[in-house]
């Protein structure tokens, strides 16, 4: 009898990718599975992802050829794409299959929930790593972690929690338990506003938020309207806060690119209205002025408006 546990990724950009890079040694093949539509399965499978330079052959399925459901569905796509991959995602479900959605932000989780049900969502946040992806290659430097824990603390949520916990030390897959998830999310929203926004509006890479000047004093200001939208919110965010998510920026490869730039450049959609939108409305809900992401959602914008003429 087989007791390993099966996994499904859905979204296969860097994220997605590195993620199978790190579950597939320690699996067996069939029991990782890419979830995809059939062109995208016939492209991935055509051209063999390559993990820093070396090939790493994946078990790439479309919705019909699942027979068995996961028992976890980690969800990797960008937020503007998920209602596209809901069906993906419903073809692998069974009754106890549980759902995390990597998704930067804070409100894919709604979504899924509404969907599928409250009772399969495991919060989670992905952090630390410095993955980028062209194509079929794939380059990192550090693989980060995926952070879990439970918003509410409820007996059920807790259950969930540990559940994912057990699979993931199972796969050996690097992770932690969080005992205040609500603030490790706003926390990484903190970090994906100030450094996805710097770095595009800039078009660098960490280097430019990293080395002292004027991007990274805007980074800093941007991470700080978040923690006084987040105070709004009922989430107290820290100095400490701050200067530990500081610090793991300030860690990563410097000629690494957060997502946000990665889409910009390859012409692609990006979640500007994730962050910078975000913000501003709920700095609008709470009477607060965000002039910092004012400031980065306006040249973003133009930014983005620019590369569509150019193409």
């Amino acid at each position: 009898m087989n007791t390993q546990p099966v996994i499904a990724i859905v979204g296969f950009g860097a994220l997605g990718a590195l993620f199978a890079s790190l579950i597939a040694p320690n699996l067996p093949f069939e029991n990782l599975r890419i979830v995809a539509d059939p062109e995208r399965v016939k492209r991935y499978q055509a051209d063999e992802l390559l993990v820093n330079g070396t090939p790493l052959t994946l078990n790439y399925v479309t919705p019909t050829d699942t027979t068995t459901p996961a028992d976890l569905i980690i969800v990797c796509t960008k937020f503007y794409q998920l209602a596209d991959v809901l069906p993906l995602i419903n073809s692998q479900l069974g009754e106890k299959t549980l759902i995390a959605s990597a998704l930067n932000g804070i409100a894919s989780e709604k979504v899924l929930a509404s969907q599928f049900g409250a009772q399969r969502i495991v919060y989670c946040v992905a952090q630390q790593m410095d993955a980028m992806k062209n194509a079929n290659q794939l380059i990192y430097r550090d693989h980060g972690q995926l952070v879990i824990g439970a918003m509410r603390h409820n007996h059920d949520e807790i259950a969930r929690v540990a559940a994912v916990n057990r699979l993931l030390s199972q796969v050996k897959f690097p992770h932690s338990v969080s005992d205040d998830m609500p603030r490790q999310l706003w926390g990484k929203l903190m970090l994906n506003t100030g450094v996805n926004q710097t770095v595009a509006l800039y078009e660098g890479t960490f280097a430019t938020v990293q080395q002292a000047g004027e991007a990274r004093e805007l980074f800093k200001a941007a991470m700080r309207e978040v923690m006084t939208v987040a105070q709004a919110e009922g989430v107290t965010l820290t100095e400490a806060d701050f200067v530990q998510w500081v610090a793991i920026m300030d860690a990563l490869d410097p000629k690494g690119m957060p997502s946000m730039r990665q889409d910009l450049k390859a012409g692609r959609a990006c979640e500007l209205d994730l962050f910078a939108g975000t913000i501003r409305a709920l700095g609008k809900k709470y009477g607060i002025k965000t002039p910092v992401n004012d400031r980065l959602y306006d040249g973003i914008s133009k930014l983005m408006a620019t590369r569509a003429l150019d193409r």
